[in-house]
């Protein structure tokens, strides 16, 4: 039998609407490990938040790999270790941090343990419940940072935040170019990233790791930032939720919801078979 993996996106994917994911979908997650093949979450979380919810989810441990803030930083669960990480260098965090601070933004980045920023806004208090990670108050970023980040984020929850976020991304482009990429995780959140770094980069890592063909590889996402995975994988999957844009992009759009168990339904259609 050949090895597959299997690489999920969390929110719209294999959460459900309510951050839960079903008993049919965990079912199926753990009759694929049983055979021997490997499950990722690939989020664009931070590592604390994945390591949170694969704990509650009894999805840490053997076979499982956490593939975070989009790619990232890779982690296996079962040595409880990073095998591979890469960093935004701290003056391109000093200038969008400044960029998005003069326009009155809420902007924050992490440590291993904190979502940090330099002011709590009402965006950071959502963004903290919703991730289940703790906030905590620097006086300078990124001069009291313990380290370079793994990303930064630019975030805005008012009705027009999609425009808004677009509207700072394009004017600050000439800024970003050749030292950092974007992309939106939701309509709220725009993501900074390191050059390079993508959840199709990760996909390709990990099964060079793992020497898993890429061709046996299976991506399952709902967003824009999903789409390097869903181009890198041998099958990308869109979840019947999934935006039009991910969609375009998808070799397979699933016939039930995130909030249907729609990762059991790429399990038996893609991984559960010879």
């Amino acid at each position: 039998m050949r090895t597959k993996i299997l690489f999920a996106d969390l929110d719209g994917t294999l959460l459900d609407d309510k951050k839960n994911v079903s008993g049919r979908d965990l079912e199926s997650i753990n009759e694929m490990l049983a055979m021997g093949h490997r499950f990722v979450i690939a989020t664009g979380r931070p590592l604390y938040s994945a390591k949170v919810v694969a704990r509650e989810l009894g999805l840490y441990r053997g076979g499982i790999f956490l593939a975070c803030s989009n790619g990232g930083i890779i982690y296996d669960c079962s040595r409880e270790e990073k095998i591979s990480e890469t960093v935004l260098d701290t003056d391109t965090v000093r200038i969008m941090f400044e960029a998005a601070l003069s326009e009155d933004l809420s902007v924050h980045t992490y440590t291993d343990d904190n979502v940090v920023s330099v002011k709590k806004t009402r965006e950071i208090e959502v963004y903290t419940a919703a991730i289940k990670m703790p906030f905590r108050m620097l006086e300078r970023i990124p001069e009291d940072l313990p380290g370079p980040p793994p990303k930064l984020i630019v975030m805005s929850i008012k009705d027009s935040s999609r425009h808004i976020l677009e509207d700072f991304e394009e004017r600050h482009r000439h800024i970003a170019d050749g030292r950092t990429q974007s992309v939106f995780s939701n309509d709220y959140l725009l993501e900074y990233l390191p050059l390079g770094v993508s959840k199709g980069n990760a996909v390709r890592k990990l099964c060079g790791l793992l020497d898993v063909p890429i061709e046996d590889s299976v991506a399952a996402g709902d967003e824009a930032n999903d789409i390097p995975m869903l181009e890198a994988a041998g099958i990308g999957a869109v979840m019947r939720n999934g935006t039009d844009e991910a969609k375009s992009h998808a070799d397979y759009v699933t016939e039930r919801t995130n909030n249907e168990s729609g990762i059991s339904e790429i399990i038996e259609k893609f991984i559960k078979v010879l």
